[in-house]
């Protein structure tokens, strides 16, 4: 897969122990856009964070709730996120939690496969 010049990122922030199908909703994403074809992406774990329901999520000891904040960013065309956008608010109805999706355009500027990978 080759992507050069225009392209997007979709961010998809949920919690760590929101659920679906049985396993972690980032995992589930993130397998999804693998099996669309993506071409690449990663979750990252946040280590504070507060969304629309204005708790504070933290891993402090004393902090009201410990379900850190899970970023997922998937970098490809404009096209192709668009239509995956709507695999992911399916995937966040099935969990029923909350969360935030965002788009933003990007340029790419290098993506190529890395010495191990090639064949």
């Amino acid at each position: 897969m080759k992507i050069t010049g225009k392209a997007g990122i979709l961010k998809i922030y949920v919690g760590e122990s929101d659920k679906v199908n049985g396993r972690p909703l980032y995992e589930e994403i993130v397998f999804e856009a693998r099996k669309a074809g993506m071409a690449g992406a990663t979750a990252s774990k946040g280590m504070m964070s507060f969304g629309a329901s204005h708790s504070i999520h933290t891993m402090k000891i004393f902090a009201l709730s410990g379900d850190l904040p899970v970023v997922i960013e998937i970098v490809d065309s404009v096209e192709k996120l668009d239509i995956f956008a709507a695999k992911v608010n399916k995937l966040m109805d099935i969990a029923k939690k909350g969360g935030l999706v965002v788009f933003q355009e990007a340029d790419v500027l290098r993506y190529e496969v890395g010495e191990k990978y090639k064949k």
